[in-house]
Order: structure tokens, then C-alpha cells, then sequence
């Protein structure tokens, strides 16, 4: 376990591995790289609601914090240079998505009813009985999960169609896909993974403190999660975790 110096301690909506070991932290107060110490606050301050890596950017979505000239809420943005400066793509005052992936053909996000662009700009609503708590793909491939209270919907063609969750599947709340690798954490902190795109399902490891987000490294072989405690970690497919990135607090 490291303890990292100015660790946010606003609430984490998102977590991401860049790859190299980076973690992101989207947070209400901003972006924060958390693998190096001090922790890092990148770009401005916005409360990022929704963010995912894209394969061309950084994608996210939320509300301005002091300072920041933006419309409220700010739509989807983008950034090209890993998070320091963004521009508003579309829909700016007028979606917050609370949930948001990216594959590698759309941009998939949830603001009450779900929807995608291919473009950034031009947007398809899509299966209507879907109300995620979180979404998740790979920027390269075509497979979307969706978690939902009854258990993780499933598409292969980003999105535009969607296969109803499978009998006696977890009820997931946190989803995240690297390649045909998943890994979901319930409600009651227990992690699953699927070596099948979502198909099947394996019980794995309980986290140490409330979840309020998951992530893969782009190989699929670390699980990083973000809890109570910091930033939990797994490199045995969630057979265990360890406190790895901790605040001070």
C-alpha cells in the first residue's frame, strides 16, 4: 500500500488505467492522477459525472466548477491531450451523462435515456428499457455491457442492439471491459468476471470499502477499483484484492 499526499476526496465517478500503471480518478473536483505522489490534479476543475478513455481521447461529461466558462450542464467533451484542456462536442446544456463508455465504433451515454454518437455530434437513442448505473466497452471493439438491477444487459454491435441479462446472472452494479475480459462489482462488494464478453460469470474476491467504481488495464491482467478506502487493486482476476493507492486521511 502507498499512501498518496493530496489523495481527492471529493466522490470518484469514474476510474481508468491509461495503461503503464496510470490511474485516473474523474471526480466532483476534477481529474486526479493518483499512481504518482503527490496525487496530480489534470486539466480543470468540472465535475466529471460520466468519463471514459476513447480510442482518440478522453470523452467525459458533468457540470463546470468555479472558473470554468462552460454551460451547464456541459455536455459531451472531449480531450486530446490526456485530460489537460477539452471542447464541447455537443449537447452542451442539455445532457449530464451519468454513464458513459466508449467502443470502438460509438459513443455510448446515459442522461435519463440512453443514447449513442458515432460522430460526437449526431445522436440515436437506443434500447429504452435500459437504466444503467454504469456502462462499459473497449474503444477497440464492439462490445457494451450494462448494468443494471437486473443483471448486466449485453450488445456486440455497439449498442444498437442489446441482449436482456441471462437468467441467475449478478445483479452488477459496476462494470469494465477490456477485450472479451469483464469484471462487474455487486452492490454488496463482491467482484465477478467473465472471460467471455459478459456471457458467464465467476464469484471472485469481496472489496474492502464501498465501491464507487472499476476498471481494467487495457490487457485485461489488473482490476482497479475505487472505494472507501483509495484504490483497491487485483492482478489474480479478482481472486484478491490489496489496498493499493490509499489518501492520508
Amino acid at each position: 500500500m502507498e499512501t498518496v499526499a493530496g489523495y481527492p476526496t471529493a466522490h470518484v465517478h469514474a476510474i481508468a488505467d491509461t495503461g503503464k500503471g496510470q490511474v485516473l480518478l474523474a471526480t466532483h473536483d476534477g481529474l486526479y492522477d493518483v499512481s504518482v505522489n503527490p496525487a496530480q490534479r489534470i486539466g480543470p476543475v468540472v465535475d466529471w459525472m460520466g468519463f471514459t478513455l476513447g480510442k482518440d481521447g478522453f470523452y467525459a461529461s458533468g457540470h463546470p466548477g468555479p472558473g470554468a466558462d462552460l454551460d451547464n450542464p456541459v455536455g459531451l467533451m472531449r480531450s486530446t491531450d490526456k485530460g489537460q484542456t477539452w471542447e464541447s462536442l455537443s449537447r452542451s446544456g442539455i445532457s449530464d451523462f451519468h454513464a458513459m463508455t466508449a467502443s470502438k465504433n460509438a459513443i455510448i451515454g446515459f442522461d435519463t435515456t440512453l443514447r449513442s454518437t458515432a460522430d460526437g455530434t449526431t445522436w440515436k437513442d437506443l434500447e429504452p428499457r435500459i437504466l444503467p448505473a454504469t456502462l462499459a466497452a473497449d474503444p477497440r471493439g464492439s462490445l457494451v455491457l450494462a448494468a443494471t438491477e437486473q443483471g448486466p444487459w449485453r450488445s456486440t454491435d455497439d449498442g444498437a442492439t442489446f441482449s436482456e441479462p441471462a437468467p441467475n446472472t449478478p445483479p452488477l452494479q459496476y462494470l469494465a471491459v477490456a477485450r472479451t475480459k469483464a469484471v462487474g462489482i455487486t452492490p454488496d462488494g463482491v467482484a465477478w468476471t467473465s472471460q467471455d464478453g459478459g456471457v458467464g460469470w465467476k464469484r471472485g474476491a469481496e472489496l474492502q470499502g464501498t465501491v464507487s467504481a472499476v476498471a481494467m488495464s487495457p490487457d485485461g491482467s489488473r482490476i482497479w477499483v475505487s472505494s472507501s478506502l483509495g484504490v483497491e487493486h487485483s492482478d489474480d482476476g479478482a481472486g484478491s484484492f490489496e489496498l493499493r493507492f490509499a489518501s492520508p486521511q
